[in-house]
């Protein structure tokens, strides 16, 4: 071989390699499951991307019962690598699911944000409250307590999410059932109209299609800054504390990826843009809460029950599901 054939030889094989470790470079993804506003989500995958240019996100949106269920069907060959969102009772139920990983933000979280074994950590804290149109119900006038939801006045007035299809449903659920009992939820059933996802639970009250909803304090926040009429209403009989989290999935296609997201998830950064892009309060010790909303010092609330959330599920959808057919 002559010198010019082997040096046109050495060029052409030097960008085989080079094209070949760019293809691989930008091969590398994470595959994120979300239950989170696509806002937020939308923040985080660009910043993500930013400081790690080499890593593609591959995002999947969904209720939180949905990616569950997608989640379980998946276990024996996982597609995702991470979940984001969804209470962290979902988790606990689930815990076989997710790996144990200690993340770098650790130190500053709460422990009551962390879960078993470091499995999950908490994405942000929010309260359950009643969302009410003012234009369609004077703030007087409407449901000030859990029980209050049971009076036959409400029926038709009431809009819930169906908690099989909805973490934070489920919680509103368990709250009721942890202060009062299966009387008192079977006749909220029989009054509350029902909606697949916890969206509607209160964009269908903002926009003035039912006067009073069941939702995540933020959202409501959320809602005044869009200048609909509404305001929140904190249950005089307590609302629970409550955290959603993110985890890695166990067996997931691209774990250091996977521990990459969760720890950018679990920044500073990251939760400073939950308070400010979603005003809801971070699960972090040292992000302060979004304005608008009330201190947690000026509200009646009680310790919430995630191991009776936990061990009750699956008998407590089936009571639900039951008493709703009923209807």
């Amino acid at each position: 071989m002559t010198s010019y054939g082997f040096g046109r030889w050495t060029k052409a094989a030097l960008a085989v390699i080079w094209m070949t470790a760019l293809t691989a470079a930008h091969a590398e993804s994470v595959v994120v499951y979300s239950a989170v506003s696509p806002k937020v989500m939308s923040a985080f995958v660009d910043e993500f991307q930013k400081q790690n240019p080499g890593v593609k996100v591959e995002l999947i949106n969904g209720g939180s019962g949905e990616l569950f269920t997608r989640l379980n069907a998946e276990k024996t060959r996982p597609r995702a690598d991470v979940l984001v969102g969804p209470d962290a009772d979902n988790f606990d139920a689930y815990l076989d699911l997710f790996e144990s990983y200690k993340s770098k933000e650790d130190a500053s979280f709460p422990r009551s944000a962390v879960g078993p074994d470091h499995k999950y950590y908490g994405f942000s804290t929010n309260f359950q409250a009643f969302i009410v149109n003012t234009k369609m119900m004077p703030a007087e006038k409407a449901p000030q307590s859990w029980s209050d939801l049971a009076k036959p006045e409400f029926k038709g007035k009431v809009v819930m999410a169906n908690p099989a299809q909805s973490g934070s449903a489920y919680s509103q659920m368990q709250q009721i059932l942890q202060l009062y009992d299966w009387g008192t939820m079977d006749r909220i059933i029989g009054v509350a109209t029902f909606v697949p996802s916890s969206r509607l639970a209160y964009q269908n009250i903002a926009k003035g299609e039912m006067p009073v909803g069941l939702t995540s304090e933020f959202n409501i926040v959320a809602s005044q800054a869009e200048g609909f009429p509404v305001v929140a209403i904190y249950p005089k009989d307590g609302t629970a504390l409550i955290n959603d989290a993110s985890g890695i999935v166990k067996g997931g296609p691209n774990p250091a990826n996977a521990r990459k997201f969760l720890d950018f998830v679990n920044s500073k950064q990251a939760h400073e843009m939950i308070v400010g892009i979603d005003k809801r309060r971070s699960a972090r010790s040292d992000v302060p809460p979004p304005a608008g909303l009330p201190p947690a010092s000026t509200l009646k609330t009680f310790a919430y029950d995630n191991k009776a959330a936990t061990v009750n599920r699956k008998a407590n959808l089936e009571r639900f599901d039951k008493a709703f057919a009923n209807k």
